[in-house]
């Protein structure tokens, strides 16, 4: 049997969270700072469970890869109880991820009569991030660089759209982001255009995705953030 654990009991996969690729989304997740759900083979002692993350739109598999009492159900769970879900967030599919080569033979076993799409993440590291600040390089006129903060954020006199879409992306609420988020943006005429936020984080790193609107794209509003 699969079952789905409350936002409080997230913590008793912790012990799962081993492999090659446990990324800073599942922990998040986990740790309880961002949306998502955690579903396992046990509630009490789990050996196998499945993390959605929100933000992702996406499943990741950690724990025993050849844990029965997870392998032999997880199609039929999909079918009957995340399914309906995923059509009630207005997905026509998702993605999901192994955190090992193990898991990535796993997953292709138990999914073998499904119409999947394989993929790879490419992930790129630099080694000097010192070379990567754009300090000298000045916004065109009319733009200005603004904290996203609670003042700023309630301050009727923006048009903060942009970057209150941008944070629900990634958060529950305005009220989570602020909490523990951080987030900058840029404003063209009092209405932002471009901005930076936090989008998953733990208790020691954080990540964050940058989006531009089309028209201001080409400035290099993006490296002032």
């Amino acid at each position: 049997m699969i079952y789905e654990l409350r936002k409080e009991e997230f913590s008793k996969v912790m012990p799962l969270l081993r492999g090659d690729f446990i990324n800073l989304e599942i922990k998040a997740v986990v740790e309880g700072y961002n949306p998502g759900w955690v579903f396992v083979d046990d509630i009490e002692n789990p050996q196998t469970s499945m993390v959605w993350s929100r933000g992702i739109e996406g499943f990741y598999f950690v724990g025993d890869e050849n844990n029965p009492k997870f392998n032999d159900y997880i199609n039929n769970f999909i079918d009957k109880e995340i399914y309906p879900r995923a059509k009630e967030l207005g997905l026509n599919s998702f993605e999901f991820s192994g955190t090992s080569k193990e898991w990535d033979n796993t997953l292709r076993s138990i999914f073998e009569n499904r119409n999947i799409e394989i993929s790879k993440q490419f992930v790129y590291k630099h080694k000097n991030l010192q070379d990567t600040i754009f300090d000298h390089i000045p916004l065109e006129e009319g733009y200005n660089l603004r904290k996203v903060d609670e003042d700023l954020l309630n301050n009727n006199k923006y048009d903060l759209e942009y970057v209150k879409e941008a944070i629900y992306e990634w958060w529950d609420s305005i009220e989570d982001f602020i909490k523990y988020g951080v987030g900058y943006c840029i404003l063209h005429n009092n209405t932002a255009v471009c901005s930076c936020v936090t989008s998953f984080m733990i208790e020691d790193s954080m990540e964050s995705h940058i989006k531009t609107k089309e028209e201001h794209r080409k400035k290099a509003l993006q490296l002032k953030l």
